[in-house]
């Protein structure tokens, strides 16, 4: 893709590793794909969600919707890692505004916050494909860096 951000091309690979090393993972079952991204801080992703990720009122499941925006979240963490590891979520906080529906697509804009050698603060907001204008998620987390062991 012409164009593309140096973020956004690192996210759309570690997407695809993560369907190569992890195969039905729920990252990888949600099928994230990266929709653009405005510079090296901010990057719109989307998911899908299914019927199995209900609640009994039949609206996505707020544990569920908690894992969307930490996958999404945690694809731009581990991206801006500053070297070989991990980036697992230490601190996140998330608000839920209105419902989402089973069986949409979610939009997820996530922006990178600030990072450390070792802390990584990302926020993020998440949409109904079919109520772009209308906030249902935001949330904000901390990553930490963990170098991998020689």
């Amino acid at each position: 893709m012409n164009g593309e951000s140096k973020l956004a091309a690192v996210v759309r690979n570690r997407i695809a590793q993560l369907h190569e090393i992890a195969p039905g993972s729920i990252g990888d079952q949600m099928a994230y794909e990266v929709l653009k991204s405005d510079g090296e801080d901010k990057v719109r992703l989307r998911c899908q969600t299914y019927d199995w990720m209900r609640n009994g009122p039949g609206t996505l499941h707020g544990g569920m919707c908690a894992t969307v925006v930490d996958q999404a979240m945690g694809f731009v963490a581990y991206c801006i890692k500053p070297g070989e590891g991990i980036a697992p979520t230490v601190q996140m906080q998330v608000e839920y505004h209105r419902s989402l529906i089973p069986g949409e697509g979610v939009i997820v804009d996530v922006h990178v916050v600030s990072r450390t050698r070792s802390l990584m603060h990302l926020y993020c907001e998440a949409y109904s494909e079919h109520s772009p204008e209308k906030v249902s998620l935001t949330a904000s987390a901390t990553y930490f860096y963990k170098p991998s062991e020689l």
